[in-house]
């Protein structure tokens, strides 16, 4: 009951602490109190885009106490009662030692054992996939089945729907929890076909509310990952706090995330960092988050693989895996699609990035930004897991170097990317075979990598 009891605390609070409006947090007190934290440590202006991948020990051990400060300061805004939720620095200090570094996800051979990792460690991350980017709902199992037969992926959280049968996925509706279903029996015919029976999920990806979560979440063998968005970073909602509930009675590890966003009420990439790092710190105490992550996102192109959001997430990545035990998952969030040779490029520098981090575990891709509807294959996949298990080991410097060399082959068409095609267009469905040219380009980009210095381990299935 410990957990739960954590969770009756934050309501507690939640329901009791400083009344403030959602403008007045966003607008006031976040972007102030994380200038001052920032200025006081003298992190204003450290940002260094040229090298976007950060070497520096001392401040990436800076930024980790920045962080602290304002863990301390702000705590999580919460939108359902429109007040503060706070914790003092005793209560941190002793939530801070309980943070298990380890836990165990899914059931027999397929297992996964997800560890803290630090940074330049030799030990391969865990890969999940994919994002809950839309698909049709005729191509799930087929795209799943795909996916999850190379034994890259060690676990699965989309793809996400939008119809059941043909009607509407309406949110907060019945038919979220028809959805929530729905998804189960697809997910586990999709495993089973694959030879992967009892690989661990990430749940529920076709709910965006709580309904979808209650109705599925008990139908699956625990434990697994119980999905948590909270609505930024810095926030935590009744949603969250729902699922956590039900997660913990069944068995559960909770995974919550919550974006910062370079160019938002978070400021720029130094007090982006500090946001990304705070949540970090306060999920345990909040809700009892096993797995946290707050990525950070450039809000000019919504992705996070040009130099300035590639440098706030490594650097926040850093502080964490240095001083702590917290297990970090953070997305990457690519802006071009399928069959594009940019894709590619953003995963190496993305990937790159997370894995010399320390970086424990990621889900991806997100293919086109996640806005092209059946804009995945399973290539994209196999890809990723590749580079973010092919990178663990290398030195930051020699990540920094391949970095460099990769960006300027892109950055400028971050604005304008190429969002590809899709999943029917690069496929023949019936026999999950890709055409040619995909392949040949995919063979090229993974050539390509291993020339950087990216010991990428075969796919099983075109490699």
């Amino acid at each position: 009951m410990e957990k739960q009891k954590k969770i009756l605390r934050t309501l507690d609070r939640a329901r009791l602490g400083e009344r403030v409006t959602e403008k007045e947090w966003d607008q006031k007190i976040v972007p102030k109190t994380l200038k001052e934290v920032a200025k006081e440590f003298g992190l204003l202006g450290t940002c260094d885009p040229d090298n976007p991948i950060n070497c520096d020990d001392e401040l990436a051990d800076r930024f980790f106490k920045a962080g602290w400060e304002a863990a301390l300061r702000l705590g999580f805004f919460c939108p359902d009662t429109e007040s503060v939720i706070k914790i003092d620095a005793d209560e941190l200090e002793r939530e801070f030692k309980k943070v298990p570094g380890e836990f165990v996800v899914g059931q027999g051979a397929e297992q996964s054992h997800v560890v803290a990792r630090r940074p330049e460690d030799p030990n391969p991350p865990i890969f999940c996939a994919p994002l809950s980017i839309q698909m049709d709902e005729e191509l799930y199992i087929p795209l799943v089945e795909g996916i999850v037969s190379s034994r890259l992926v060690d676990m699965q959280e989309g793809p996400s729907l939008d119809t059941v049968f043909g009607s509407p996925l309406l949110a907060d509706s019945p038919y979220e929890t028809f959805a929530g279903i729905y998804e189960y029996h697809m997910r586990k015919e999709a495993q089973w076909r694959a030879g992967r029976v009892g690989m661990g999920n990430s749940l529920v990806s076709s709910a965006s509310t709580h309904f979808g979560f209650l109705a599925a979440f008990n139908l699956y063998e625990q434990p697994q990952l119980c999905l948590c968005l909270n609505p930024a970073s810095l926030k935590i909602n009744y949603t969250t706090l729902h699922k956590c509930i039900v997660a913990y009675e069944l068995g559960g590890v909770v995974r919550s995330e919550s974006p910062t966003m370079i160019g938002g009420y978070t400021g720029g990439p130094e007090t982006t960092a500090i946001a990304s790092i705070a949540t970090d710190l306060l999920q345990y105490p909040m809700c009892g988050a096993a797995l946290p992550g707050s990525p950070s996102y450039d809000i000019r192109y919504a992705g996070n693989c040009g130099r300035h959001g590639v440098w706030a997430q490594s650097i926040a990545t850093q502080a964490i895996t240095r001083n702590s035990n917290i297990l970090q998952m953070k997305t990457i969030n690519q802006v071009s699609g399928p069959m594009t040779e940019m894709f590619f490029l953003e995963s190496i520098v993305g990937m790159t990035a997370a894995s010399c981090s320390g970086q424990t575990f990621t889900i991806s891709p997100r293919s086109a930004g996640g806005s092209k509807k059946n804009g995945l294959t399973p290539i994209e996949c196999w890809y990723n897991a590749a580079v973010f298990k092919g990178a663990a080991g290398l030195s930051r410097a020699d990540a920094n170097r391949i970095v460099k060399e990769v960006i300027p082959k892109f950055e400028n068409d971050l604005y304008d990317p190429p969002k590809g095609l899709t999943f029917r267009d690069l496929y023949d469905i019936p026999t999950l075979t890709p055409c040619k040219e995909y392949v040949d380009m995919y063979l090229k980009m993974r050539k390509y990598a291993e020339d950087l210095g990216i010991n990428m381990p075969g796919d099983g299935i075109l490699c």
